[in-house]
């Protein structure tokens, strides 16, 4: 199987970068770019071992640099997530802990530091403000500390008519309505390939940005620029050339069998989680379907990075530039019978985490549990800017062979809808506890070494009680108490 070139727009726009730009002049600091996609489950990378996903220049990037192999974001869903990676908080301390909050414009974040450490910041793609994602604000960018800012959506709220540069874009090509069409007819479960040309994806034209931005940046001050494709969340809809690629391909699905649903508030929880997504009648036909238009969405965005990736060289920021890869959250795509996100089993709470110094290094992984937070405290080293209330650790020693791995690792989640439950985990090297503080409940206990699939619960074992009382000591106990300071 052969990779896709640069698209034809996307060759068009290197060359002309190559034969026009010049040379960017040498920084005191390093330029930041935060690469970052919506729902990619850390297992879904080449480079992690799987043999069917291409992802040729992610792999690249995490042979010249760090991957973790353990990261647990902060929690399994899209603002929660995307509120501790702005300010490097635990989501009890910002919290935003459901989808149906305006994110806070008076938070200190990352961004807004950088900015008062003397970085450009910019911005292009998903950024998840405000939980209706329809634009009724026009400070943004200001509040949240970016000089420069393209506000992209998810696909379902173009459906239901939001507006946005991508919809004008595609309305000056005559190609909305088609687009909208597709949209409409998608629905949220097993993929379908879109008639929409590549380069005018929305994938594509978010990378298109993201260069067109580097080609005209001429300030002397160092940059961050965090570029937050909104794929692969579902619905998941590829393009016809990755389509064809992965046509007939038996995609690598985990474990099919349900979690235990016990009688109790946990179990209930898991059932509705099946029926609201439809996944109590998932067959093995259909999670197969899902996840080869799931890895054509990846393979897609792997190759728009490498279209980034290539300006920055071409435009001579290249030795003076990190790059970081990672995700809000994961997908499960079908494990244990379950989609999308919403539970801490790995598929959904661990996230791809590839951090690459200014021209690269030897390759390396790291198997310990870190923090999506952590990524927070690294750019925040990386620039020599500080966020006072940051919880991360920088993770950037590893890149000179230094650094530790975390004793533990926490995520939280306030159930579905944000009613009846609060969920609290913590995962150590060997275990993975989950508590519902709601309703004072164990509900999950696995031993990773003995059990790295995660089918069978403990926490009801008899054997295993010690294990679970020390774990709720001391990690969740600790961890709520500062929740109430």
């Amino acid at each position: 199987m052969s990779f896709p070139s640069l698209s034809r727009r996307g060759f068009l726009q290197t060359a002309a970068i190559a034969a026009g730009a010049k040379a960017a002049k040498p920084q005191g600091r390093p330029n930041i770019i935060f690469l970052m996609s919506d729902e990619h489950r850390s297992d879904a990378l080449g480079c992690a071992g799987n043999n069917v996903v291409r992802t040729p220049n992610l792999d690249r990037m995490a042979a010249s640099g760090v991957r973790f192999t353990r990261t647990y974001c902060q929690g399994p869903l899209c603002q929660p997530s995307r509120a501790s990676l702005m300010t490097g908080q635990y989501v009890h301390q910002h919290g935003q802990v459901w989808n149906q909050m305006d994110m806070n414009p008076e938070w200190t974040t990352m961004m807004r530091q950088l900015q008062r450490a003397g970085y450009v910041t910019g911005k292009v793609g998903k950024c998840h403000f405000a939980a209706k994602g329809v634009p009724g604000r026009t400070d943004w960018k200001q509040h949240f500390g970016l000089d420069w800012l393209v506000e992209e959506y998810d696909k379902g709220l173009y459906a239901k008519g939001a507006v946005s540069s991508y919809t004008r874009y595609l309305k000056s090509r005559n190609l909305l309505d088609a687009y909208l069409a597709e949209l409409k007819t998608a629905g949220m479960r097993w993929g379908t390939t879109s008639q929409i040309p590549q380069e005018h994806t929305q994938t594509a034209y978010l990378a298109d940005q993201a260069i067109d931005w580097m080609r005209h940046y001429k300030s002397e001050q160092p940059f961050f620029l965090w570029v937050s494709f909104i794929d692969p969340h579902p619905p998941f809809i590829d393009q016809t050339l990755w389509a064809e690629r992965y046509q007939g391909v038996r995609p690598p699905l985990g474990p099919p069998d349900p979690p235990a649903l016990t009688d109790n508030a946990w179990g209930r929880y898991l059932r509705g989680l099946m029926k609201a997504f439809g996944s109590d009648t998932l067959t093995p036909e259909m999670a197969a379907s899902a996840a080869r238009h799931y890895y054509g969405m990846i393979s897609l965005i792997d190759q728009k990075i490498g279209d980034i990736v290539k300006a920055v060289d071409e435009l001579g920021f290249g030795k003076n530039t990190w790059f970081v890869y990672t995700a809000d959250h994961g997908e499960m795509m079908s494990d244990h019978k379950l989609m999308y996100k919403l539970v801490f089993y790995k598929g959904s709470v661990l996230v791809p985490n590839i951090v690459r110094p200014p021209g690269g290094m030897t390759g390396r992984t790291v198997n310990g549990p870190v923090e999506s937070i952590d990524l927070t405290a690294t750019v925040m080293d990386i620039a020599g800017a500080e966020l006072p209330a940051c919880r991360g650790r920088s993770l950037a020693p590893f890149t000179k062979g230094q650094g530790t791995t975390r004793e533990v690792a926490h995520s939280e989640l306030s159930g579905w809808n944000n009613k009846g439950n609060y969920f609290v985990m913590v995962a150590t090297e060997r275990y993975r506890y989950v508590y519902d503080k709601a309703n004072s409940l164990a509900c999950e206990l696995f031993d990773l070494e003995k059990d790295p699939d995660e089918l069978h619960n403990l926490v009801e074992e008899p054997g295993y009680a010690g294990i679970r009382k020390d774990l709720h000591k001391d990690y969740v106990t600790p961890f709520l108490a500062d929740a109430k300071s």
